[in-house]
This record gives C-alpha cells, structure tokens and sequence, in this order.
C-alpha cells in the first residue's frame, strides 16, 4: 500500500520536472526501499509554475535519493537527499511574437495549472462530504503522521541563474542564487537530532539548518558560453561550471574558476537555524506558552547594491509586470495580425483589456450573452461526458474552447460539469433504490445481504484489534499518540483572549548595508549588530518587540551624515508595538527608546578660493518616543534631556 503512493507521488511530481524518468526502474527501486536519481535532465517547463516569462534553457540534477525502511516503517525517519540541483534559465520570447510551438507550451501549462486547481478543490470538497477524522484519531493516521513528521530532507549544492539580454537592452546581465546546504531534521527539546514517536504531526519540532544562501547580480555581464549545447554537458562540465563559489574555498586553494570570478554578491553567504515547536492538543492548557513557536537565528547578513544593479532590477520588474498585465487579458487577443482589414477586432481588443484591467463589467450584447450561454452549456456537456468515459480522451471542441477561456472560467465550469455529474448520479442511485423497495423479494434479499455484510465488517474489524491483547493494543496507541474516542481540549472565552496563538523570534548577530554609485564609489552604509525582534500573535492583538545593541550610519563620500552609537551600551534601541491593545481605546500604542548617542552633520561651505568645513555636533542623552493611534488623531510625547 504505501509503496505504490510512493511510486504514484514520485511520478506525478518527478514526472513534471525531470525528462526520461524510466518507471520500471523506478518501481523497482520503491519495493527495494532505496531510490537513487542520478544525472537527471530537467524539462524547460519546470519553471511554468511561476507565471513569469522565465523557462528553463538547461538543467541538472545529480542525484535524488530516496531511503525508505520497509522493515522498521514507524520507527526510522524515511531520508530524502537532494544533491547539485543547477539550473540555468533566460527570459522567454514576448508573447506577442511566439511562434506557434511556444504558444502550445503556454497553452500545455496553462491546462496543467487548471487540472492541478481543479484536483484540489475537488479533494477539498470529497473530504468535507465524508468528514473524515484528522489523522491524529485513526491508527494507520497516526503511522502516517509519524512518518511525515519524522521526514529527513538534505538540499545540497544549488545553483540557479538566471541570464538576460532583453530586459536591460545594451546591458546583459545576469544573477543567480545559490545554496550550499538546507538540512530539515526533527530535534528533541536539548536541540539533538532524534525520532519522535508520540504524534509526530500533531507535536513538532523541527529544525532547519541553512547553509551559505548567497545571491549574485553581474551587470554588464554577457551569458556564458560553452562549445557545445547546454543539453549535451556531461555531469563533469556541470560539476565544473556550475559547483564553484557555492560552497567556501578551502584555506589550500584560493584559485577561483572563469565560471565564478569577479562575482559581485548582492547578499553575501548566510547562514542561520530556523526551529519550529508546535505543541501537541493535549498539551495545550497553559494559555500563557505559546501553541506554536518559530526561532530564526543568523549570523551575518550583508547586502550589497550598485546603482547599475537598481537598473537592471527595475527594467526586469517592468518586464514582469508587463507580461503579467499581458498574460490576464490573452484569452482576449486577436489571432490574426494587425492589418487594415482587422482593425476592428484589434480596437475592440483594445477596449475590453482596458475594461478587464479596471475590473469593470463588460457591456455585452444580447447575441454574445447568448453565444457565452450556449458555449457554456455546450462545454459542461462535452465535459461531463469525457469524465464519464474510461479513457478520459480529451475532445478537440473542448481544447478549441478552452483556447478562448479564462483559466478561471475553465475551471468554474468544470467544477459545474462535476456538479452536473454528481447530480446525475445520485438520481440513479435514487431511481434504484425507489426500484428496489417495490419488490418484496429484492428488499428482503438486500435487507439480509446488507445485515450479512454490515455483520462481516464489523467482525473483521474488531478481529483486527482482538488478534493483540489489551495491553500491546494500549501500547501501540501510546506509540503512535492515538487516543480514541477523545476529544480535544477546548478553552474558555477569557483563555482565547490571552493564549498566545504564534510566538515568532529573529535574531540576527551583525549586518550591514551599502549602496554604491556608478563610479563604485560607497554613497552610504548603515550596519547595526545584536536586533533581536519577538513578536506574540494572541487571538485579537499582536505584541512586537525589538532590542538593537548597536547601529551606525555613515556616508564616505559627501555630506549626507555621520551617525556613531556608543558600542558599549546595552541597548541602543529599544521599542515595543502592540496592535489592538487590550483594555485601552486605541487602534495601535508605540514606545521607543534610543540610548545616547553622536551625531556630526558636515556641511561643505565654499568662500572664493578658500573653503571650510562646519562641525554640529549634538549629543542625546535620553531619547523617548510614545505614539498612540486613536481614531485618526496621533499624541506623540518626546522626552529628552541634552
């Protein structure tokens, strides 16, 4: 049982990504317990998910391994490993010039999108029918969710880039991100590695491990070139081309790579622990310790931006956001070219994507509304029919149809060909068993059968659990954290006011920020050391903290400012927000204090052939700030003693 929804799920989500994934091996290697991937090919629609004008030009995967342990299911963690994931993308070509074959690329990935939403709501709907329990409340529900909650996962060595001529026209450019390891692993209240047994779903503690997560930007930088097709690269070349500068040189070769040279970092390699602690609903009776808690620690972060960085990401923004109005009003766009004989279709073209970019109602004629009517008719006829047929062939009219849609629109109406369906089938079944209570006989006959068959079940479902003594039975339910018959704890009126829902902390040891001009000259640089922000998320207020130890800002080059806080304070910062405060008739209240601080302001005065310089300098021993939001009215309070 479980090895085929194993197969079936690497299928379905492999399938999509990766070209050639032989599933006889694959079947094979899911009854062995152990699956290894190995130079895997990407598809160039892998990244059609994400609705940009982005496609794949080349891709590699090194190796997927799965580790399943048939024997001991339940009592070891199922390992995922994911290693030397490299991809190297380029915008698509402008949808208003594709050739026919990307157009059916498009169509191809806009019919996937629409059958995934589609299979989603349709299993949302089926689970709300039957009310299933929550897995937490059945046996094998509880396998289930300590082997989910036990899943090991490794990421490792992974390089996407991004290359680009068109966007910026006369400077290419190109970034990319890389990831030298992101490890998931479930953790014991001492932070060590461990398995976890007791409702592994409904009480978590993870931990995320990341390692080296950098981000690049070259401007002026033209694609890489290789004297051969990026499909035809060997795993080696991969390897050469894409594995250097994601993990740290060692201290013995500091010889970089043509590939990696001269690679200016927009964010400079982090790395951090994120852990995640969610109580279990037995545990949940103390309202002051929060339900679910999410720590994220990192050590350095450094960003990085230059002024011919800032101009490539606006144009790229412009482009996204052009394909993006383009891609909401295609189904309206003429298929024919602009020409005097077709100007009328092109203006009204013209006039419905204004009104669908407003959001305004279309002015319909009554022969559109009827031919939208019947075409909506004739669709959900033509579907229900395809669903009811075995093969589930799709038919040419529905694809000529679905070419003119909205993909919401597809899929409302395919919602409604499966509500037509249901509809159908449960006057069947009705007309039956109106039928069937006509005839004395058949109702007798079923009466038995079904009381024959109700018997049979029931007696092989307590022969499941006679088959162990009380005490295994008492054991295993203790294993797996299920409790039958028993319900969760529920919290008064006052508790849900206090309880604190989502406790959320980030701690971040050093950072820093610079922006550099076109001459690489630094305009400004502000960094800060020891923020530490913690937030509460109760039932119907929000409570936020934040501590700065120490921050500065200066400007090299003119006369902008010098800003220095003492380091040896403890608190250079300190501020507290509350949204919704409980018993005071404000919106939102915040405080603020700022530790003493020097602030030089240089003002550059010129007088003839001579110039000067003028010093401020202000010193701030006390800094306090009060604001509170009532109605739209604002009281600030300052405290200050100089």
């Amino acid at each position: 049982m479980f090895e085929a929804q194993v197969l079936h799920l690497l299928r379905r989500y492999l399938g999509e990504y990766v070209n050639d994934l032989s599933l006889e091996t694959l079947r094979i290697s899911v009854w062995q317990g152990d699956v290894v991937l190995k130079d895997l090919k990407l598809k160039a629609e892998a990244l059609n998910s994400l609705n940009l004008p982005v496609a794949v030009k080349a891709g590699f995967v090194g190796t997927i391994t799965l580790k399943v342990p048939w024997k001991s299911l339940g009592n070891e963690p199922v390992i995922v490993l994911i290693d030397r994931v490299f991809v190297l993308a380029h915008p698509t070509p402008d949808g208003r010039k594709l050739k026919e074959e990307d157009r059916e690329k498009l169509f191809v990935a806009k019919i996937q999108q629409i059958e995934e939403a589609e299979a989603a709501t349709l299993e949302a709907i089926s689970g709300s029918k039957l009310e299933n329990p929550p897995p937490g409340n059945s046996w094998l529900g509880s396998l289930i969710a300590t082997i989910i909650g036990n899943l090991k996962i490794t990421i490792s060595n992974v390089h996407i880039r991004y290359e680009d001529c068109f966007s910026n026209p006369g400077h290419p450019f190109s970034f990319g991100v890389t990831l030298a390891k992101l490890a998931a692993v479930t953790m014991d209240e001492q932070g060590n590695e461990t398995f976890d047994t007791s409702g592994a779903l409904d009480k978590l503690r993870k931990s995320l491990q990341l390692e080296r997560l950098a981000m690049y930007h070259d401007s002026d930088n033209l694609p890489w070139k290789i004297d051969k097709k990026w499909e035809d690269l060997s795993p080696k070349e991969w390897i050469e081309v894409f594995e250097d500068g994601i993990n740290e040189p060692a201290a013995d070769n500091e010889v970089v790579s043509m590939w990696a040279m001269n690679r200016n970092y927009l964010v400079s390699p982090i790395n951090g622990v994120l852990k995640y602690h969610r109580l279990g609903n037995q545990e949940r009776k103390n309202p002051d310790i929060p339900f679910e808690k999410a720590s994220l620690v990192l050590s350095d972060v450094a960003l990085t931006i230059t002024e011919a960085q800032y101009h490539d990401w606006i144009k790229l923004l412009e482009v996204f956001s052009r394909y993006m109005a383009y891609v909401e009003i295609s189904h309206l766009r003429p298929v024919v070219p602009v020409s005097k004989e077709s100007y009328v279709l092109w203006w009204r073209y013209a006039a419905m994507a204004a009104l669908h970019q407003r959001k305004m109602c279309y002015r319909f004629s009554w022969d559109q509304i009827r031919h939208m009517c019947q075409l909506r008719r004739r669709y959900i006829h033509l579907y229900a029919s395809m669903l009811q047929q075995s093969s589930r062939v799709v038919n040419i009219e529905i694809r000529e149809v679905e070419k003119a849609l909205d993909s919401k629109v597809i899929l409302l109406w395919r919602l409604l060909a499966h509500a037509k369906l249901e509809s159908v089938k449960s006057k069947e079944a009705a007309e039956q068993r109106r039928l069937h209570k006509k005839s004395w006989f058949t109702l007798g006959w079923r009466t038995q059968s079904e009381d024959a068959s109700d018997g049979d079940a029931f007696d092989g479902s307590q022969l499941t659990e006679e088959r162990l003594s009380k005490e295994e039975w008492r054991a295993i339910n203790k294993l797996l954290s299920y409790q039958p018959n028993e319900d969760l704890m529920s919290h008064s009126g006052k508790d849900m006011q206090n309880m604190i829902r989502f406790f959320v902390t980030v701690s971040i040891s050093r950072a820093a920020a610079r922006i550099i001009n076109i001459n690489q000259t630094e305009i400004v640089c502000g960094r800060f050391e020891q923020l530490h922000v913690s937030t509460k998320f109760k039932h119907r207020n929000t409570h936020c903290d934040v501590t700065l130890r120490f921050y500065g800002v200066s400007a090299p080059e003119g006369s902008l400012a010098q800003s220095v806080c003492s380091e040896q304070k403890v608190n250079a910062l300190t501020a507290n927000f509350v949204h919704s405060p409980v018993g005071e008739n404000v919106d939102w209240r915040l405080s603020a204090t700022i530790s003493p601080c020097h602030v030089t302001v240089i003002s550059l005065i010129l007088e003839g052939k001579g110039d000067s310089k003028v010093y401020i300098n202000v010193e701030m021993d006390i800094f306090t700030c009060t604001t509170h939001l009532d109605l739209g009215l604002v009281s600030l309070t300052i405290d200050s003693v100089y």
